[in-house]
């Protein structure tokens, strides 16, 4: 149903267990019958600084699927039922982000896949 690689726009609870007040984009990096992990995705605009976070990264070629100049938290991963997931808006039509901007994410964030 999904694939890793893939953003996704819409509200998911984060790490600490708060709702978000407003949707979020996401960008998912692991794949399971019934459910699927996903990061936080941001953009970067107005958000500079936070790219001094060790936690976070920037995705240089973040087209498909982020619109926008964005970076990524490697230490957001949460994981979302299929069925939760499949309310949200896939974006760019299901496009994946860059094999090689996905492999360092993935590898950033300490995932086995």
């Amino acid at each position: 149903m999904f694939l890793i690689g893939q953003g996704l726009y819409g509200k998911i609870r984060f790490v600490d267990g708060v709702f978000p007040a407003y949707d979020r984009t996401y960008l998912v990096v692991e794949t399971y019958a019934d459910k699927i992990g996903v990061l936080n995705v941001s953009s970067v605009k107005g958000k500079e600084y936070k790219l001094l976070f060790p936690t976070n990264k920037l995705i240089n070629k973040h087209y498909p699927p982020f619109l926008l100049k964005s970076f990524v938290k490697v230490d957001s991963l949460v994981h979302v039922p299929n069925a939760e997931a499949s309310k949200m808006l896939l974006l760019d039509n299901g496009n994946l982000l860059d094999s090689a901007e996905l492999s360092k994410i993935i590898r950033d964030a300490g995932l086995t896949k």
